[in-house]
Parts: C-alpha cells; structure tokens; sequence
C-alpha cells in the first residue's frame, strides 16, 4: 500500500509539473513548430481559381525605370484591370501622396472604380508607423487595414478580420476589415452572402457554410496569446504559389487573356524583394521561403471564400475541457506505462507506439479543422512513466538495501562459521592430499618393484627358450610351444614396461631432456630394427625423409623414438598385406612433422573418439589379442610433454595415418661432432 501511494504522490508531482510548464507557455514554442510541420505534411490543394494576383517585381522596376511607380502608369493598369471585369480589386500599394505625373488621372480612376479597395496601415508601433490611405477612397468607403498579425517567432498563424480603432477625440472608434477579409466579403456579396452575427454565441459570425468563431486566448498551444480584433487561427491553403500569377508590365503590354479577370478578385501588391514587404509562415523552412504580404492577404481571402462557399473547414483549438482531458489522459498513459510494464525494453516499445498513435491523432484531427496540443502531452507522458518507474526502482533498491542490512547483521558469525568449515576442509584435503601422494608414490615403487621382479625371472625363460630352441632334436610340436612361451614372455615384458611409463607419466615422473639428435640415425635405427619383422610378414616398409628436413636437432630423443616405435608396432601388429611408410617432413625451420603411413585394416569412426584412451582397444585389436591398450595414450602424453599431440586419419578396410608436428631447434655439428658421421641406406629421399 506504502509503495502505491508513493507511485500516486509521484505522478502527481509530475503532473503539476506538466501543467504548471504548459500554463506558463513553456510548450507553446514547440506546439507552433509541429503546427507548421502539420501545414508541410499536409496533402497540396487545388489552385483557387478565383483570384488572380498582380505582382510588381524588380523587373517591373527595371522596365518602367524608376520607383515609386508614377500615379500614370497605375491609372492605366487599373483601367486595363477594369476593362476584365473583375468582381472586386484589391490594390496593396500605399498611395497616400500624389507621385506625377497622371496624379488626376489616378484620382479619376478611383472615383470610376466603385469595387476597388485600397489600403491603408492602421496600427502603428515603434518601428511601424501607421500609413493614410488615398484620401478620395476613404471618402467613400474603398480601404482595408493592411495589417497583419505575428506570432512572438515573427511567423504569420492568425488572421486578422477585423480591428477596432479608436478616435483621438474620444468618440466611439471604428472597425477596419483587413485587405483578405474586406475582399472575401465583397466577392461573396455578389453570391448573396452576406456576414450574420450569431445571437448570444460570443461574436460567433455565420458567413454561408461556415461559422466563425473569435480565438481564444488558450486555442490550440497558444498560452494566453493576444486576440485583439477578430482573429481566427489562419487555415493556409494557397501559400506555395497556388494563385495565379501576372506581373504589372505584362498587364500594361496587354500580355494577359483577355477573360483572366473577370468575375475574380484581383490584388496587386509588390513581391520585390527591395521592398521587404515579406513574412515568414509556416511553410518557411527557411530564410528563402518568405511569402509577401500581397500572397498572405490573398490567402486569407481564399480560406474565408471556400469556408463560406464550399464548406472548407476552419482551423480552430479544441474546447479547454477536451484539452485538460487529453492531457489528464496522456499523463495517465505514463503513470501505467511506468507501472505496469518492468522489462524497460518492453516500456520503451510502448511508449514509442503510444508516441506515433498520438502523433498520428493529432495530426488527423488537424486535417479536420481542429488543433490540438500534442508535445505537453507526449513530454507529460514520458516525465510520469519516467517518475513512477523511477520511484518504483528507488523502492525496490531501499527494500534491497534494508534486506542487506538485515542479512548484515548475521553475515559475520556466518562468514566464522563458513570460515571454521572451510579451514576444516582445508585440513582434510591437505590430508587427503598427503595420502594421495604417498599412495602415488608407493603405487610407483611398487611396480618399479614388480617390474625388476618380473622382468628377471621372465629374462629367464625367454633366453632358456630361445637356446633350447637350437636344439635340434626337438619336434615341430615343441618349437610351436616354445615359439608361444616366447610371444607370451615378450607379451608380458611389454605389458610391465608399458604400465610403469603409464605410472611415471601419472606421477608426473617423466622429465624433458632435450640433445642433439640424428634424425638419420634413428630413422636408420627403426629401419633395421622393423625391417626383419616387416620381411617375416611380407610387407614393404620404407622410411622417406624430405630433402629439406636437417641431420641434426635439439629434442627429447628417446621420447620420439618410443612414439615412433609404438606406432611402427602398431601397424605392424594390424597389416597383413601392403606397406608401411615412416615419413619425415620440414613444416618449417622450427616444426618437423613425422607420419607413419599402413595399409592395415584401419579403424572405424566411432573408435577414434577413445583410441588414445588407458586400456582402450580397437574392436580390431580386441578380436586380434595383441596389445594392451596403453601404447597410444602413452604416446600421446609423451608428445604432450613435448608440446604437440597425435593425430590420426583412417578408412577401414585402407589404411590409417598417424602423424604429430614435433617443435625442434637446430643442433649444429660442433656441438657433437662425433656424431656427425650417419648411416644413408634404405633411405629414401
């Protein structure tokens, strides 16, 4: 319960946090960017084919060779205008002074032009003093308030409908219709519609299809926003020149359709960029992107008509109470994303499908007329899911800690106790350990004891029956036993030798002397020594050295040639008809690889896992009866010693190889030089 309401007080905390930032407009820049890129993402809309726009550019400039623009040549370009037709004219060029020559000509034209509305800078500030507009169209009623609304970024997101202002002598003031609305209403006028006060709305405004409703000081991620005038929330629809565009001197040279205007609204206004009468909006990526003001009143004039006329929606914030509830709902989504989810990998995935489903929320119901927040939300979301998981762990590592205080105060008679078993077992091993090796060693001297026993009684019979076996009155029955007494005594001689080399290897006996070594002279020496056995049985035994492979080396002589008298036994022992190669080759200057090649009856897969194995026999060997089972574990421990190990390849029924790659270094001549002299023949190089 402890710890819940401690999950509770956190999420709170935060959400306070959450609220009181976004009261105090700490969001509001970042709400205004996803608003632009809102208005980016959004799909492009048709061209508004009712206005046209009469853009004056710095060729305009060049063509008529001077600025500003003689009060003549706009006589004749509105005179050009209203021989189209058009619905109404709405003319963003400050004139309030006379500029000859044609200043006459130009006040004519206004007192002929009934639909054409001038302009005029209404408020004024610091930098921006307010500009009269022509004296004659204010007389009649012909001007609109230039003046547009910025946001504390300096972009352009409100339009501005209407303005109030005061009079300097304290009589009520008057109301100024901006150039877009001024011109919309005009326009629709002729569709017979016509703005209507909705009673008891507010200063609700029914205009045709739409219902206009003044911004709130709150609307959308505005926080406390200035809503002076009748301003709504600006709806862009034509900013990316989507109007249709001709410039001042095309008009004037007649390089126009000649119905382009007609039944339209036509402004004309400067896009120079000499006269900085540009704006940033939303579409402003960057510096570049800048939309004139002749562009933005035009704008305005579009989203007021399609809204009247076609039904387009206008853009305005949420209800407060739906806004407080989105957000109430988000921060709650946090506090069960921080609670209910342990694994972070997991919390992470939801929290980022929760981040795109209310991105895509969002931006959904913008495309329906509607904004509302988006990043207090989605930051209240993360800062709660962040400050209930954290609490959470915090909890978790206060129990921890408290379970080791606790755990603490019993760990040291526990690590005593631990300690007196432990110096116990100490003891007992130091004992067993001590016995282990006095068994070891008299294991040791007992078959070093039994070895010389045997062997003499066995050095015996076998020199009794090898003289009795010259003797030549004795039957073929009795050489047959006798020759079996000799292979039996042989037998057990090399069962005894072969179980204390097994002894001396396990009692780590067995020392490394390293020496000079012929390696012609062993070859030759294993040679002679095989080479009446392999005659006997009609085998081909050869012994092949590369040309490459030195005389004379340093390694352990006896254990390489006991490694290799194994293997020759071995190959002796399981082939009955073939060859069997001893082969010496140079790996490299410091690596000789030995081989001894048969072609015996070779063992099976299965076998090759155990075959170095103590006591381990081939089937082969098992059903033949010769050997022990202790030659190649010998021979690989052996090889151990020297830094290498055998390996063996073999195919039943083929042959086997054993080879193993003996590390050597180089012995020179001086150091032995008696034994410089080696025997070559049955050889093969």
């Amino acid at each position: 319960m402890r710890q819940w309401v401690g999950v509770g007080l956190s999420a709170i905390s935060v959400t306070a946090a959450v609220i009181g930032l976004q009261l105090a407009g700490a969001f509001q820049p970042l709400e205004l960017m996803v608003l632009d890129q809102w208005f980016r993402a959004r799909p492009p809309e048709a061209v508004d084919s009712r206005i046209v726009i009469v853009t004056i550019d710095e060729s305009d400039f060049n063509a008529i060779g001077r600025y500003p623009i003689p009060d003549e040549l706009l006589a004749e370009l509105l005179t050009k205008i209203k021989q189209q037709k058009p619905r109404v004219i709405g003319m963003d060029v400050y004139r309030n002074l006379p500029i000859e020559p044609g200043h006459e000509a130009l006040l004519q034209v206004y007192r002929d032009m009934p639909n054409l509305i001038g302009v005029e800078k209404t408020l004024s500030g610091a930098n921006l003093p307010s500009v009269d507009p022509p004296p004659i169209l204010r007389e009649q009623g012909q001007i609109a308030a230039s003046d547009l609304v910025l946001d504390p970024d300096g972009k352009i997101r409100r339009n501005l409908l209407s303005l109030r202002v005061s009079s300097i002598w304290g009589k009520q003031g008057r109301t100024v219709e901006t150039l877009g609305t001024r011109l919309a209403l005009e326009y629709l006028k002729g569709d017979g519609i016509k703005p209507q006060a909705i009673k008891g709305s507010n200063g609700q405004v029914q205009l045709g299809k739409s219902r206009l409703e003044p911004l709130q000081q709150n609307a959308g991620g505005y926080v406390r926003g200035d809503i002076g005038g009748f301003q709504l929330l600006a709806n862009f629809r034509n900013l990316q020149r989507h109007f249709t565009f001709v410039s001042f001197t095309d008009v004037l040279r007649d390089r126009v359709a000649a119905r382009l205007m007609q039944d339209r609204i036509v402004l004309i206004g400067s896009v120079a960029e000499s006269l900085n009468d540009r704006f940033f909006t939303p579409y402003s990526s960057t510096a570049r992107l800048t939309s004139a003001g002749v562009e933005i009143h035009a704008d305005f004039a579009s989203q007021l008509i399609s809204a009247a006329l076609d039904g387009r929606a206008v853009l305005r914030g949420v209800p407060e109470w739906i806004e407080s509830a989105w957000l109430l709902m988000w921060l709650g989504v946090g506090a069960v994303l921080g609670t209910k989810f342990r694994s972070p990998r997991r919390a992470f995935a939801w929290m980022v499908g929760m981040t795109i489903a209310g991105i895509l929320t969002a931006y959904g119901l913008f495309l329906s007329g509607w904004w509302i927040t988006i990043i207090a939300p989605l930051i209240g979301m993360k800062f709660v899911a962040v400050a209930t998981r954290g609490y959470l762990v915090w909890r978790s590592l206060a129990r921890s800690h408290e379970a080791l205080q606790d755990y603490a105060k019993t760990l040291e008679q526990k690590v005593q106790d631990r300690t007196q078993a432990l110096t116990q077992q100490n003891v007992e091993l130091m004992q067993a350990k001590q016995e282990a090796e006095a068994a070891d060693r008299a294991k040791t001297a007992f078959l070093a004891n039994v070895n010389h026993e045997l062997r003499t009684p066995l050095s015996i019979i076998l020199s009794s029956s090898e003289l009795m076996s010259y003797d030549k009155t004795l039957s073929s029955k009795q050489k047959e036993r006798l020759s079996l007494i000799n292979q039996s005594v042989e037998h057990l001689l090399d069962l005894i030798n072969e179980v204390l080399e097994l002894a001396k290897l396990e009692a780590k006996a067995e020392t490394i002397e390293i020496q000079p070594v012929s390696l012609k002279q062993l070859l030759q020496s294993l040679f002679e020594m095989f080479e009446p056995q392999a005659i006997g049985r009609y085998l081909i035994l050869s012994v092949e050295c590369a040309p490459d492979v030195p005389n004379w080396v340093q390694t352990d002589e006896r254990k390489v040639r006991q490694v290799l008298l194994n293997l020759l036994t071995n190959s002796l022992k399981f082939t009955n008809h073939g060859s069997i190669t001893l082969r010496v080759l140079c790996l490299n200057s410091n690596l000789l690889r030995f081989e001894v090649e048969d072609t015996g009856i070779g063992i099976a897969d299965y076998e090759i896992e155990s075959l170095f194995k103590a006591f381990m026999q081939t089937e082969s060997g098992r059903k033949s009866g010769k050997g022990t089972g202790l030659g190649l574990s010998i021979s690989q421990q052996l090889l151990q010693l020297l830094g290498t190990k055998l390996q063996v390849q073999s195919t039943p029924n083929v042959g086997t190889i054993f080879w193993f790659d003996l590390p050597i270094e180089l012995a020179h001549n001086e150091i032995a030089p008696e034994l410089t002299a080696s025997p070559e023949a049955n050889l093969i190089y």
